[in-house]
């Protein structure tokens, strides 16, 4: 069969149908009569050369075949759906330079960035991977991603991503004699992040005499964890870094996750966050973060009870 543009009617009683399981109440949300949707389904099962649904006593239900088409048809819809939301929005081509923790542009950015810039071409941004504060005052920035208490003068602040921390290891360190294994500290952790540090993890295990635990000490938590991939020892991680690690398999969560003291902010002078080029930033960003957000929401209300509403 060769390609042709399918009637874009016959697609949306398709879609609509699918999405419903039924054929006459996809007629009631599309404002046609049921018998109008069963004869653009028939109409697109022809053309296909496919059978996309079984016809029931009580309603209907997607054959294999539909219901891979059904996936595709429904990204193809909400990209419309998104095409017509930009449509009226003012253009957002320009330049864009936004400082972000290097650890934080790695693992929460770069890999979402594609989207980014296929929705805004004209976008020129320009990404700083940096642990160090740009001082936005002095123009060295034009936005700032932030992990940290969600205050800071002068600056409008916007939350975008909660984080969560653990020790990692090896499955066996779960259960083992912590007295053996080599510890991974973290530099750059800094004092007013607690649980970022041995210290309270060791008390909770009941390890006070700590002076002769090994040790390997690296300059930051995207090292640490690298070293404990490596079997280098245990390190504690946060969530954010980690999570493409444990769907490896080959480390896990020794103990419950905790929520960390910081979070990440998207940080701007007054008024810059309102125009629309970093606005959309904004938005895309936190559409983004959020299928993340909520899995740091359901493992920390799984973890130990603790409370796991965001910060205002």
């Amino acid at each position: 069969m060769s390609p042709r543009r399918l009637p874009l009617a016959t697609l949306n009683a398709f879609e609509t149908a699918a999405r419903l399981g039924s054929f006459r109440t996809a007629a009631e949300e599309l404002h046609v009569t049921p018998a109008a949707v069963s004869h653009r389904i028939k109409a697109l099962e022809a053309e296909l050369g496919v059978r996309l649904f079984e016809r029931r006593a009580r309603g209907v239900a997607l054959t294999q075949a539909g219901e891979r088409y059904r996936e595709r048809i429904a990204e193809a819809f909400t990209l419309i759906e998104q095409a017509t939301a930009e449509l009226g929005r003012p253009p957002i081509d320009g330049p864009l330079r936004v400082s972000a923790p290097q650890s934080f542009t790695r693992h929460c950015l770069l890999p979402r960035l594609g989207d980014l810039l296929q929705r805004h071409p004209g976008l020129r941004l320009e990404l700083l991977g940096a642990d160090h504060l740009v001082d936005l005052h002095r123009g060295e920035a034009d936005l700032a991603i932030r992990f940290g208490g969600g205050h800071y003068p002068g600056l409008q602040t916007d939350y975008l991503l909660g984080d969560a921390i653990t020790a990692l290891g090896p499955a066996e360190a779960a259960t083992g004699d912590w007295r053996r294994q080599r510890f991974i500290e973290d530099g750059g952790a800094t004092a007013t992040e607690p649980w970022s540090h041995w210290s309270p993890w060791w008390h909770a295990e009941g390890l006070h005499a700590t002076s002769d635990l090994a040790r390997l000490r690296v300059s930051d938590a995207g090292l640490a964890l690298a070293a404990c991939r490596q079997g280098l020892g245990l390190c504690l991680t946060r969530f954010t870094l980690a999570r493409q690690t444990l769907g490896q398999g080959t480390l896990k969560p020794l103990r419950p996750w905790r929520r960390t003291e910081f979070a990440y902010y998207l940080v701007g002078l007054p008024g810059v966050l309102a125009s629309p080029r970093a606005a959309a930033f904004r938005d895309w960003l936190r559409n983004g973060l959020a299928p993340l957000e909520q899995e740091l929401q359901a493992d920390l209300a799984g973890s130990s009870g603790q409370s796991p509403q965001r910060p205002e």
